[in-house]
């Protein structure tokens, strides 16, 4: 009877403990929900800045200025407000399936970042605004073959002290590990393959690629090499 009893307390303990373990479960989850529900601050990439007191030039052709650099071998500078400016007027999507009364998708945007670039889809939903977001990164390599360039999904650890899982993108204001961009993946890949042509000549048939803060470098000058050399990155 007295064992019986002497038991009694630590199982309360562990019920406790674990509906603690359940209840930080729950809040966890519906904080993670909430931020999900926030859209990301786009005000850095609407922003038109002061008016300009010349007329503004005529927006370039991205698969023109592409070509004629990569014909001319010179290296072009494209800015962030450029390739926005350049993706609403050329983005046209139509959601196709049976919700398209409720979906909406309302642009693309492109986040340069050091070494890395957001990639924005805005929707609405509902009348409420909706984004999701992957980081990419761009991968060189160099060979006595040439230059080879991959696009990865990267965005580094979530902190210094934590490097894996890395992040793969935003889910409104909440960053995400990589593998929850499954959910997203398709429409992805459906926009990338309305930009065949310009994903070509500016990252498979460019030899130097730089993403820095608001703007992406583009260089098709090959590196002069005297005989083999052992494969680089950079």
């Amino acid at each position: 009877m007295a064992k019986d009893e002497e038991e009694k307390p630590k199982g309360g303990c562990l019920s406790k403990l674990f509906g603690l373990l359940v209840f930080m479960v729950i809040v966890g989850l519906g904080a993670a929900l909430y931020f999900v529900s926030l859209p990301q601050d786009l005000s850095d990439l609407r922003e038109d800045g002061p008016a300009p007191s010349t007329p503004a030039s005529p927006p370039r052709d991205m698969e023109a200025v592409l070509t004629k650099s990569i014909e001319g071998d010179y290296s072009v500078i494209l800015s962030e407000k450029e390739l926005n400016d350049w993706l609403g007027r050329e983005l046209e999507l139509k959601q196709g399936s049976e919700v398209a009364e409720w979906v909406s998708l309302k642009r693309v945007w492109v986040r340069l970042h050091e070494d890395v670039a957001e990639i924005i889809v805005e929707r609405e939903i509902l009348g409420k605004q909706v984004t999701t977001s992957m980081f990419l990164k761009i991968d060189q390599q160099e060979s006595a073959k040439g230059i080879s360039t991959q696009i990865h999904l990267h965005g580094g650890g979530f902190h210094d002290l934590v490097p894996h899982p890395t992040r793969g993108g935003r889910f409104g204001q909440l960053t995400v590990p990589q593998g929850f961009l499954i959910m997203v993946m398709p429409e992805y890949q459906k926009i990338a393959s309305l930009f065949e042509r310009e994903i070509d000549l500016g990252f498979q048939r460019m030899a130097r690629i730089k993403i820095s803060h608001r703007k992406l470098e583009l260089d098709p000058t090959q590196p002069t090499r005297s005989g083999d050399r052992a494969d680089t990155s950079f």
